[in-house]
């Protein structure tokens, strides 16, 4: 593909995260293969499915092997549904009961861990005539939300469970640590869950789906993935830690981050470049100008630190980045022209920056890295090289 493609013949900013459809469904495919088919595959695509465009992601992942998605909030929920994802949806995070009505009109799962939420629920289920599905949440050592494991967390499920209009869909936790090789308090985690399960076969507590292998529990705990498995940032290609990786799997990065170079100067020895002047060129130095930067999502801890790709070869970003633009060494790439295509991360001929080598560099995770791409960075989506798509979503055009 090329970056006429890209930019649509440069009437488009030419800043790019570029999302291949085709690794990705290929990585849904070899998800699905790896679980089994006895096993249901919940897509998660919260977050913007982590930065990739939801709805986009939502189809390929469903195309190809998921049987159901999950989000974070009901509103990300409601931008499928109006999309045409018809397809079973979770909200995994909390939604006040008081908003059973979007819950209903919209036909959401919902995750349940408070009985006043459910008795809302309940109510206007009723009304609706219909029902809701819901979700228990146990927390058995993330500590963020869900029922903890006890009595007193079993009687409040019984009691939501007889409520009218409510149907108990599922039963979940998360783990905490599953990313480590040290699996002691993961393997803790479940048997805790496993309590619950006990207890809820015990009380007549039905629950259709339990689940609680979210990426890392996939690749590492197959014996832990019950009837249900909630694949998150393997589905994009990425690694869950350093400790449990995607190696062997044969997933593949779905986006990278594109740009063009807008000017190409040279400067004398000693000039300095961007504000604070924390690069000083050593000796002539060709300068070229990136129109991307930190409210792009492009980190500015990564100043004077990271590389970037040229005609397939890495240079170095010198001075601090800017809200919007940066500075890279060119120097040593002969023919450098504006409307060269740079690579921030992803791949350039033979040469790879991964989001992971971005993420060691600034302290965070490939999460954080892929989440923050902003929505001003328009999404290109490409099959088999082929652009088939640009986002633009400053305009309007999702």
């Amino acid at each position: 593909m090329n970056v006429n493609e890209a930019t649509s013949h440069f009437t488009k900013r030419p800043v790019w995260a570029q999302i291949d459809l085709t690794a990705a469904a290929e990585n849904m495919q070899r998800i699905r293969k790896h679980v089994g088919n006895t096993v249901s595959v919940c897509a998660v695509v919260k977050g913007n499915a982590y930065g990739h465009g939801a709805v986009e992601m939502a189809g390929v992942f469903l195309d190809n092997g998921a049987d159901r998605l999950a989000v974070a909030c009901l509103d990300e929920a409601i931008e499928l549904r109006q999309h045409g994802i018809t397809a079973s949806l979770l909200v995994l995070g909390h939604t006040d009961g008081r908003r059973a009505s979007d819950i209903i009109q919209y036909d959401i799962e919902t995750t349940v861990f408070c009985y006043e939420d459910a008795k809302h629920l309940s109510e206007a289920a009723e009304k609706a005539g219909t029902s809701v599905r819901i979700h228990f949440a146990a927390d058995t050592g993330m500590g963020r939300i869900g029922y903890q494991a006890c009595e007193e967390s079993i009687r409040e499920i019984k009691k939501i469970s007889r409520l009218p209009f409510v149907a108990a869909e599922g039963f979940f936790t998360h783990f905490c640590v599953s990313d480590i090789k040290d699996k002691t308090f993961t393997q803790e985690q479940f048997r805790r869950f496993s309590w619950f399960r006990r207890r809820l076969e015990e009380e007549h507590i039905p629950a259709r789906h339990f689940h609680c292998c979210g990426s890392a529990g996939v690749l590492a705990y197959p014996e832990f993935y019950c009837d249900m498995v909630r694949p998150g940032i393997i589905q994009y290609g990425c690694d869950p830690s350093s400790e449990v990786t995607t190696e062997g799997y044969g997933l593949q990065s779905v986006m990278s981050l594109r740009c063009c170079i807008t000017h190409v100067k040279m400067i004398e020895k000693g000039s300095t470049v961007s504000y604070g002047r924390r690069f000083t060129a050593p000796k002539p130095t060709k300068i070229a100008t990136l129109p991307v930067g930190y409210a792009d999502g492009y980190p500015r801890r990564l100043s004077n630190q990271t590389e970037i790709l040229v005609h397939g070869r890495r240079v170095p970003q010198v001075g601090l980045i800017c809200m919007d633009q940066c500075m890279i060494d060119v120097t040593e790439i002969p023919d450098v022209c504006i409307g060269d295509e740079a690579v921030l991360f992803g791949k350039q001929e033979n040469e790879v920056i991964s989001v992971a080598e971005l993420a060691d560099k600034t302290g965070t995770i490939v999460h954080e890295i892929l989440c923050n791409i902003n929505r001003r960075v328009p999404r290109v989506y490409i099959k088999d090289g082929q652009v088939v798509k640009r986002v633009e979503y400053l305009l309007n055009k999702h």
